[in-house]
């Protein structure tokens, strides 16, 4: 290096702020962004129906027909939008629905399986689990996540969803 190069250390204000004592813990971090997701949850929770009967759309188109990889692909994603808004807002029964539904779109999918059948008892279960639907008991709603279950082991499907390590019902 020449004796001319001269080195000039810039300030990092990222740095300098992170140094610097106060802030939020991370309990205040988390309360506040329990909060945030609350502001959400009117507008949020009310596209659930919306997405629920856009599938339940796909589903009545596919059933004219054979159900295509295309229309499986296209109600997996819907799918994922309607997991993602579940697991959010914690709708935990229709958060676990859903994770079936999309098993079994996967299954039917990969196994060339085009059963509408199975397909529109996985959407009323969607139903009744949907917010603004009478609630169901704890053994009412063990019973449908039964059900559900039985669909899958008579096509062979597995679980491959988060809630695959949990015993069903």
């Amino acid at each position: 290096m020449s004796k001319a190069c001269k080195i000039v250390p810039v300030k990092n204000r990222l740095g300098q702020l992170l140094r610097r004592p106060g802030g939020v813990s991370r309990t205040e971090a988390v309360e506040a962004a329990a909060v945030a997701v609350e502001t959400l949850r009117e507008d949020y929770v009310g596209a659930i129906p919306q997405e629920l009967g856009a599938l339940e759309a796909i589903a009545a188109a596919a059933r004219k027909k054979r159900i295509s990889p295309r229309d499986f692909e296209a109600m997996i994603e819907r799918a994922g939008r309607l997991l993602t808004l579940a697991g959010t807002f914690r709708y935990d029964l229709l958060e676990q629905v859903v994770q079936r539904f999309c098993d079994l779109c996967v299954g039917m999918l990969e196994k060339g399986i085009d059963d509408a059948e199975a397909v529109d008892v996985h959407l009323r279960a969607m139903r009744l689990a949907c917010p603004g639907a009478p609630a169901l008991s704890e053994e009412e709603a063990g019973k449908m996540l039964h059900g559900l279950s039985r669909v899958h082991a008579h096509y062979h499907i597995r679980r491959l969803g988060p809630a695959a390590v949990q015993a069903d019902a």
